[in-house]
């Protein structure tokens, strides 16, 4: 996309782009700005600068993490125990304790219960990572994907997850004198491990404190996964004794800077600094399978937080998935967007990287908050969204990458110099705002849309339960009615026979 125009106009764009590029670039924006608050029409226009940064640092060469022709067929691990632990507080917990911890910041994660992992998905995606020595991170992941370069980002994790985000409190490491929990039950424990508090809460009969520790078990083994021998921070024990603030806590921020940690790490061992073991052959003795790819990459790997918000992510951004029938789009009013998603099948590797993440055509849709979104008690950001995505989602409508098929780097500064030139090219640019404006407004009216449609469900579910109660009340009015009917019938059989009885007892007592 490139922009031809001045003026205001122009500043604003400049300047948004100064926060995200490098340094020497922009030193350069920032000259043009000057440029053109004194004389618009000398400056140079927008598309140069992208011409200027492409043979930068930025587009030129980005480069994707592992080559496609170095890509294998992994499996990723998801460390989060989603399933268990649901199904251990479903199990645990007293009803009334269940109803309320349905109502807590974690209540609407119980819903995905039966919510499969994809590692086929996951691994084809992390196979798309941009290498982040080639790139300028932004806000999240990035991955080149099509002809766009897409990120992960701390806003889309909490449009999936329902999260709350925000700064971190400050709270007191434990110790047996200020902490319950831990002279209760970790008295003579510097360090708990997750299978130790799982125990714990296992065993716990005490009714206030398995609450207190179900909701540390659920935090700590859902959003915060690991492997099970880990310890945990001690500093959870604390804030666990206070429910009201542990509802407070954002963990969608904890839970998100863990998961994207693991998540930038995996699948190259310069980003694990672990050694990568090279043998690949069978043993005779065992007869195992390798553990790794002929070039040393492990087979299987393990991610570690909550990465189910990166596949649900995936199932959002890329509608191919639904449209091959590897998942399925549930429609309903729940939020947030994790609810609105099952798996289907397990696709196939090659046909899922050939089809979807190395198609060059494939269709990308960059994860937006709606309005129901922004409403949310758990939504930090306000009204407005992320301008950096935008920013993204501009570069990405030209970034063709080197990664394997594409034109060369030179023939492509060639088309956009050439399209720089072009006198049409304000009219496209004018005209590529316009549609910009009104796919936003399309999506703004979607959402109202939704809104109606969720307030007229409920209006139908208000109406449909007025006559259930209606029609309950008149099948009790009418039993009432029959009853009294009985019970008259009964007092007039009652009256004639008592009156039969008189009548005999009269003419006895006359004769």
């Amino acid at each position: 996309m490139f922009l031809s125009s001045s003026g205001p106009d122009a500043l604003c764009r400049l300047v948004l782009l100064l926060h995200s590029w490098k340094a020497e670039t922009s030193t350069q924006l920032l000259t043009t700005v000057v440029q053109l608050s004194i004389s618009p029409h000398s400056a140079p226009t927008v598309s140069s600068l992208f011409l200027s940064q492409r043979q930068g640092n930025m587009v030129g060469e980005m480069k994707l993490m592992i080559a496609e022709e170095q890509k294998f067929q992994g499996k990723a691990l998801s460390l989060s125990h989603t399933k268990t632990a649901i199904t251990t507080i479903k199990e645990k917990f007293t009803e009334q304790q269940l109803q309320m911890f349905e109502q807590s910041c974690f209540g609407h994660l119980l819903g995905i219960e039966d919510l499969k992992w994809t590692s086929p998905i996951v691994h084809g995606l992390l196979l798309r990572k941009a290498d982040p020595k080639t790139v300028s991170q932004l806000n999240g992941i990035k991955f080149i994907v099509g002809k766009k370069v897409i990120q992960f980002t701390a806003q889309q994790f909490c449009i999936v997850t329902g999260l709350r985000f925000g700064n971190l409190p400050f709270i007191p490491i434990p110790t047996n004198e200020n902490c319950s929990l831990k002279r209760k039950y970790f008295a003579n424990d510097k360090a708990v491990n997750l299978l130790e508090l799982e125990k714990a809460f296992l065993e716990c009969d005490d009714v206030d404190d398995v609450f207190k520790l179900g909701f540390l078990y659920f935090a700590v083994f859902v959003l915060l996964g690991s492997e099970k021998h880990v310890h945990i921070d001690m500093r959870y024990l604390k804030l666990a004794e206070d429910l009201e603030e542990f509802g407070k806590y954002p963990w969608g921020a904890v839970s998100y800077a863990k998961t994207n940690a693991s998540l930038l790490r995996a699948l190259c061992a310069d980003y694990q600094r672990v050694k990568v073991p090279t043998k690949t052959a069978k043993t005779k003795k065992s007869g195992k399978k390798p553990t790794t790819t002929a070039t040393g990459r492990p087979r299987e790997y393990h991610l570690k937080g909550f990465p189910y918000a990166l596949q649900i992510w995936a199932y959002e951004v890329f509608p191919a998935l639904a449209a091959l029938h590897l998942v399925v789009h549930e429609e309903n009013a729940h939020i947030p967007r994790l609810l609105h998603w099952r798996s289907n099948s397990s696709p196939r590797f090659y046909e899922l990287m050939s089809q979807v993440f190395e198609n060059r055509e494939v269709d990308v849709q960059l994860l937006r908050p709606s309005v129901m979104d922004k409403q949310q008690p758990y939504w930090t950001w306000g009204d407005s969204a992320d301008d950096s995505e935008e920013l993204v989602d501009l570069l990405g409508d030209d970034a063709e990458q080197q990664t394997g098929t594409s034109a060369s780097v030179e023939e492509k500064e060639k088309d956009i110099d050439d399209t720089a030139n072009l006198p049409s090219s304000s009219k496209g640019t004018v005209a590529s705002r316009e549609l910009r404006t009104l796919k936003r407004d399309f999506e703004r009216t979607k959402d109202e849309l939704a809104k109606v449609s969720l307030s007229n469900r409920a209006l139908c579910d208000r109406v449909h339960q007025l006559e259930d109660k209606v029609r309950k009340e008149s099948m009790k009015a009418e039993k009432e009615f029959e009853k009294n009917t009985k019970s008259v019938e009964d007092f007039r059989n009652t009256l004639a026979s008592m009156e039969h009885y008189f009548k005999l007892e009269i003419e006895q007592l006359k004769k």
